[in-house]
């Protein structure tokens, strides 16, 4: 199941990766840049692609090299930044993100079933059979998210600005700022935390109302708050050790020759891997600590 999910999101990575690959060889065309870019980042050849480009092309920027790309994501996803991104790029999201609740019911309807052997006949019947329930949960969320965090966040920044606005040095607003970015990290954690056992009562219990078992889930959560914090943020921990083993691999591996971007492509793909099934460990963990405690 999890080799499942990696292609298919590797296809969906290839339908950004391929225009983008055209992108830059018009843009290098026969001139050295490309070959420049090799050994270490042309600004100024950047400066000129980033005024003439469009679209999907003008989310290429230097950070999106080494461990900017993942501090970018999470930047993106405290500050809800991402706003600022193409529509080409918020279109594709949004499609990718509907088709990741599709999937979301075909990894809980296969973790559900005891054991049995895997088919994707089971898996896909699974995912349709909840799409329309978790489709729903996925709407609430975002109410959640852009309702409760983004109020947060918008008294955060009003604070912070205030704070900076009066303050001498920047050194205490960075803190504050930094404080506040944990804040909203831990909040969306247990938003996810929440909305993931509100899945598991949809397909455990047979919910049919999304609001019942978002209830549910919430006592769940409540009366079980020390096993089910521990055991997400478990599973936080071994997804950050895996992310610094691969930012330290991809650091000590020269970029600059067929080898070493072939290994260091192998290694982002392991990352990729790692990173799904991860996400398929806590869904089953959860599960079972579900069904534990029930």
């Amino acid at each position: 199941m999890v080799l499942l999910l990696f292609f298919i999101n590797l296809v969906f990575a290839m339908i950004l990766a391929v225009p983008m690959y055209h992108s830059l060889k018009d843009s290098f065309g026969d001139s050295l840049v490309g070959e420049g870019m090799v050994e270490g980042f042309d600004m100024l050849w950047w400066e000129e692609y980033r005024d003439q480009s469009e679209g999907l092309a003008k989310t290429f920027t230097p950070s999106i090299i080494g461990k900017g790309a993942i501090l970018n994501n999470i930047e993106g996803l405290i500050l809800m930044t991402f706003f600022s991104l193409p529509p080409v790029i918020l279109i594709f999201g949004l499609i990718y993100i509907i088709f990741r609740t599709f999937l979301a019911g075909g990894i809980l309807s296969t973790f559900n079933t005891n054991g049995s052997k895997f088919s994707l006949k089971k898996f896909f019947g699974g995912a349709g059979s909840y799409f329309s329930h978790f489709f729903l949960v996925m709407l609430l969320s975002w109410l959640f998210f852009f309702g409760v965090l983004g109020s947060l966040y918008r008294g955060f920044s009003s604070i912070r600005n205030s704070v900076a606005q009066n303050s001498f040095s920047e050194v205490t607003p960075f803190y504050l700022g930094l404080v506040f970015s944990v804040i909203l990290l831990f909040l969306l954690f247990l938003l996810q935390m929440l909305f993931d056992y509100t899945r598991i009562q949809i397909v455990v219990e047979q919910r049919k109302n999304i609001l019942i078992a978002f209830r549910d889930a919430f006592r769940f959560i409540s009366r079980h708050l020390g096993s089910t914090l521990g055991l997400f943020y478990l599973l936080v921990l071994v997804n950050f050790g895996i992310t610094l083993i691969y930012l330290l691999l991809k650091s000590f591996i020269p970029q600059s020759t067929a080898v070493g971007v072939i290994s260091v492509f192998l290694i982002q793909q392991l990352f990729v891997f790692a990173l799904i099934f991860i996400r398929c460990w806590l869904y089953s963990s959860e599960l079972e600590l579900y069904k534990y405690w029930r």
